[in-house]
């Protein structure tokens, strides 16, 4: 069995990590670092706009947070631009390498029209753990956890865009158990949410990022925290 820590980056969207975060994460020595969907964005474009330029001022920053912090870094989302086609896309780097890239299948509402749905699952390698990516609306399709299976995940890394909802924790909770611990028992993986909290950039946000496996949820930020941003450690057993 690998231990396995990380670390899940639940802060604003667009923002840049400070230095303090990041000696934070680098005296932490994780092995995997995830943001949430949209992260990598430029605000004066917006969540579905991209230039070329701007793509590549991104992929840049992911690459070198992936260098100095010597670790695997599952690139939150961007807009991603290719063949005139815009697709919401991880992309993942080990220590300043690009390993691939996942684009997401299953669009939220605000996406249709504007983002092109990927065409295919994908897992990848590293410290002796194959893991896969899903993207906010692909968990709620049973497929998505039964192609991870199928294609041996042991970690599933899920950035998820959460809009605020008024409901009571009991709700919170049980959505979680049916999404997610579901998912877990159908993928056979650990499944790691990570969520951007809200800001002036996106005021409607909730972060309710969180861990799970096949037994249960083993982490969740709790309702009085969907406002924080915060740097979760966790270390686990695969």
């Amino acid at each position: 069995m690998n231990t396995i820590r990380l670390v899940l980056y639940q802060q604003p969207l667009g923002i840049r990590m400070p230095h303090c975060h990041a000696e934070e994460i680098r005296s932490y020595r994780p092995h995997f670092v995830c943001f949430p969907e949209y992260f990598f964005v430029n605000k004066r474009l917006g969540n579905h706009g991209q230039t070329p330029h701007n793509q590549q001022r991104q992929l840049e920053r992911m690459r070198t947070m992936s260098r100095c912090l010597d670790t695997i870094v599952i690139g939150g989302t961007m807009p991603e631009l290719d063949g005139g086609a815009l697709y919401n896309t991880s992309f993942v780097f080990s220590s300043g390498s690009l390993l691939g890239f996942y684009r997401k299948q299953h669009l939220f509402f605000a996406e249709e029209g504007k983002i092109t749905p990927g065409n295919g699952y994908k897992t990848f390698t590293a410290h002796g753990v194959t893991f896969g990516i899903l993207i906010c609306a692909d968990v709620f399709h049973d497929t998505s956890f039964l192609a991870m299976k199928q294609m041996g995940a042991k970690i599933i890394f899920v950035p998820t865009f959460s809009l605020k909802r008024s409901e009571l924790p009991e709700e919170k909770f049980k959505r979680d158990n049916d999404i997610f611990v579901r998912g877990a028992i159908l993928s056979d993986a650990v499944i790691a949410k990570v969520c951007g909290v809200k800001s002036e950039y996106r005021d409607f946000l909730q972060a309710r990022s969180l861990i799970a496996d096949k037994n249960g949820v083993l982490y969740r930020v709790q309702p009085d925290e969907e406002d924080s941003g915060m740097i979760i450690k966790y270390e686990i057993g695969i």
